[in-house]
């Protein structure tokens, strides 16, 4: 970096003298606190821009995961038709959660079910970079793709796991842990903040576990145990249905995030998951899933402060359904909320913003005003085991 000083310096309309001060490289006697905290703040800028370049740069790469996919398919020799979509949404913040690999089989191979070629492709085709690159079955419906193959690969994006950023803050603190019904966007909220704050992200169905593994409840249910600070980690609330336990263990020492949500988003959750839910109860294995959260929560100990997250229907609602992009703001402006809150109860200041999220902060390190909304993040303490949590 260093032998490019004077043209980052020239980049963000300082002298090499103040910038050096303002990396502390030099005595803070030669600028005020106010320079150093404008540069600094000017410096992250200059580097986010850098990020977001390199981001799209790698997304363009022959070497990205689905140019990676698309590669391992056509040199398969089976003659698999290959369709390719994104799914990216939102208006205040348009994020790319994921890309799509539609595969559709050729003629000789029409006569195998679909397990038969899931499991053909995954373990004999695609096995050396299924893992690495997270790839993952889309079973449930593909919001942003009406007319979906049935054999659909998703590869991450927004959501992927990823370990921390370097220029994160060090924290003496325990991981974030982010429990949320299905079709909570727990797992979205969860990669915002990480990717805002520095932290690493963890979200399970990217974490390379099979879903045939006869363990994989145990599994992941370790990984939540010991999960490192400086994490945030998304709980899979499908999976708490087949048998995941959240408690005392898993939430001793962590920062935990409940999400809830109306009337309306639940029952949208249960048309997308629809086929998963009947097999236990339909749209009351929702209701299981709420109860699992908030006993969680109430296991802890008296006094423990939590944050929840509550998303309102009246956000997300346009022309009488739930809105995806709508959906997307609104859990995109709690990400940024939430974000904030973390930060300045550990007292990090300036704040840092990274990440998609850095698009709703102007210029001059002010964040733009949040639209009206009913949805909302607010510090809550439990009262007591089993009992109703209060506000702060």
């Amino acid at each position: 970096m260093f032998d490019r000083w004077a043209t980052l310096a020239d980049l963000v309309g300082v002298s090499e003298t103040d910038l050096l001060c303002a990396a502390g490289v030099l005595p803070g006697t030669f600028a005020n606190s106010l320079f150093v905290a404008q540069a600094t703040r000017e410096i992250r800028e200059t580097l986010d821009r850098a990020d977001q370049l390199l981001r799209h740069a790698d997304s363009l790469n022959p070497s990205s995961g689905v140019a990676q996919v698309v590669n391992e398919l056509s040199d398969s020799g089976a003659g698999w038709e290959i369709r390719l979509r994104s799914a990216r949404r939102g208006s205040d913040i348009q994020i790319t959660y994921h890309h799509y690999v539609g595969v559709v089989p050729p003629p000789e191979l029409t006569p195998w079910t679909q397990e038969q070629l899931r499991a053909y492709i995954q373990r004999d085709v695609l096995a050396h970079i299924w893992r690495p690159l997270s790839l993952y079955w889309r079973v449930a419906e593909p919001h942003d793709w009406p007319d979906a193959p049935e054999l659909l690969i998703q590869v991450p994006e927004q959501e992927a796991t990823r370990p921390p950023s370097d220029l994160a803050p060090r924290l003496d603190m325990g991981p974030i842990i982010v429990l949320s019904p299905p079709w909570g966007y727990g797992e979205l909220l969860s990669s915002l903040v990480a990717a805002a704050i520095g932290f690493g992200n963890i979200d399970f169905r990217y974490f390379g576990i099979p879903d045939d593994r006869p363990d994989r409840v145990w599994l992941i249910s370790s990984e939540i145990t010991d999960a490192a600070s400086g994490f945030v980690v998304a709980v899979p609330p499908l999976l708490l249905l087949d048998g995941l336990e959240i408690g005392a263990a898993q939430l001793l020492d962590t920062v935990p995030v409940l999400i809830t949500y109306g009337q309306r988003v639940r029952q949208r959750a249960y048309e997308v998951y629809r086929s998963y839910l009947d097999k236990f109860g339909g749209k009351t294995a929702i209701i299981k899933v709420e109860r699992f959260i908030q006993e969680a929560i109430h296991c802890m100990p008296t006094g423990t402060r939590y944050l929840q997250v509550t998303l309102a229907d009246d956000d997300v609602m346009y022309e009488g359904r739930v809105d995806r992009h709508k959906l997307n703001d609104a859990i995109a402006w709690l990400a940024l909320e939430v974000s904030r809150m973390l930060l300045e109860t550990w007292n990090v200041s300036p704040i840092p913003i990274a990440g998609p999220l850095r698009s709703l902060v102007q210029s001059s390190g002010r964040v733009r005003q949040r639209p009206p909304m009913l949805s909302e993040a607010v510090w809550r303490t439990v009262s007591g085991p089993g009992m109703l949590p209060s506000a702060p």
